[in-house]
């Protein structure tokens, strides 16, 4: 057997988190109690991954392996070392948490304990009531609770290998934060200020961090990193003032998450290369405009941004993983990260191999007819 030592990363449930709540309440002589039919819903999802959970390590240990178990919200780099192979089980978004202690060659697989299956990615989104009960698609696990003990065969006797994907490093004020997987915003915290922000785009070197210009100058999303775009002459650096909502910058295998929806590019999950988005840049004010906003690093260059507002926040990987950001706080971004070992499914690197079909009328189709073929969801 490949892996022997096997760490378990264990999603707590949205029904462990109102349940605490109301308990909490309770103790502080308080009233809070939630929707009855929305707390049974979420039970029978709790108890679907809970079922998972204990039958996954069952599968496990019947094939000999080690089986050391620990919630999310507690692994420590420390579990990881004593591993051989982490499995995160629940979707996406425990998968991402186990990556950010990872470093090294030790591979990460994500298992979706509480599927959507294709009806419900296509029905799910509308419904007679207010309560949005969609699942997770798990589109970073290898395999859900049907065709598991499949792929955790080929995995634990090495017929299976992992995908080797990119990650950013990020620092702020010199601080070296968790590799991000996905992607990294840095915005204001609240969601309707304005994020001021000066980005480093030629001239003298901002402190030995940058090896590139920023694609924020005028015409150079094809050459934005050509030295001769800008003026390499002047004395000191050279920097472009940004107002907008905030700025994203993703890896390959984040590329297809909110930088997809926001009007970028789908990218190869073998790239190394950095995508970058302001989100609604103010540039009404500039005659003409003198960027697109949007580019691409190569990844031995890094983006050099100075925090002009009061308070920031980088978000690594969604909400879960934050950092504050205050005023004159240095930040770099790159795709230079230490990159992961992650056990991915065909339907990943299907979508990540610049094949993205257009699924908007299929998607129409199957919502008039739940029972019709699932053409849109890219299995082999």
């Amino acid at each position: 057997m490949t892996f022997s030592r096997l760490l378990l990363v264990i999603k707590q449930t949205a029904f462990n988190a109102y349940t605490a709540q109301e308990h909490l309440a309770r103790a502080a002589g308080r009233a809070l109690t939630y929707a009855p039919d929305r707390m049974s819903r979420l039970k029978e999802r709790h108890d679907t991954h809970m079922f998972q959970v204990e039958r996954i390590t069952r599968l496990l240990q019947e094939r000999g392996a080690s089986v050391t178990s620990v919630m999310r919200d507690e692994v420590t780099p420390a579990h990881v070392a004593d591993a051989d192979l982490v499995l995160a089980l629940g979707g996406d978004g425990t998968t991402l948490i186990a990556s950010h202690i990872m470093r090294g060659d030790v591979p990460l697989i994500g298992i979706n304990t509480d599927r959507a299956t294709s009806v419900d990615l296509a029905t799910l989104y509308r419904s007679s009531e207010p309560l949005d009960m969609r699942r997770s698609t798990g589109h970073l696990c290898a395999c859900t609770s049907a065709d598991v003990e499949p792929v955790l065969d080929d995995v634990l006797t090495g017929a299976l290998e992992p995908t080797t994907l990119a990650r950013l490093r990020v620092t702020v004020a010199g601080a070296e934060l968790a590799p991000a997987l996905n992607d990294v915003l840095v915005a204001h915290p609240s969601p309707g200020a304005v994020s001021r922000y000066s980005v480093h785009v030629g001239g003298g070197d901002p402190g030995g961090v940058d090896r590139g210009a920023h694609a924020h100058v005028e015409g150079e999303i094809a050459s934005a990193h050509d030295p001769n775009s800008i003026d390499s002459s002047a004395p000191a650096p050279l920097w472009f003032h940004v107002r907008s909502s905030g700025i994203r910058a993703c890896t390959a295998a984040g590329s297809t998450a909110a930088m997809r929806s926001a009007g970028g590019k789908p990218m190869h999950f073998s790239s190394r290369r950095m995508q970058f988005m302001d989100r609604e840049p103010i540039y009404h004010d500039h005659m003409p405009p003198p960027s697109s906003g949007h580019g691409f690093y190569d990844p031995d260059e890094t983006m050099t941004l100075r925090w002009n507002s009061r308070v920031g926040r980088v978000f690594l990987d969604g909400a879960h993983n934050t950092h504050e950001v205050k005023m004159g706080d240095r930040i770099t971004v790159s795709a230079n990260g230490p990159t992961l070992r992650l056990f991915t499914s065909k339907w990943f690197r299907r979508n990540h191999a610049e094949m993205w079909p257009d699924r908007r009328e299929a998607m129409r189709e199957m919502a008039d007819d739940a029972s019709g073929p699932s053409r849109w969801i890219i299995d082999e």
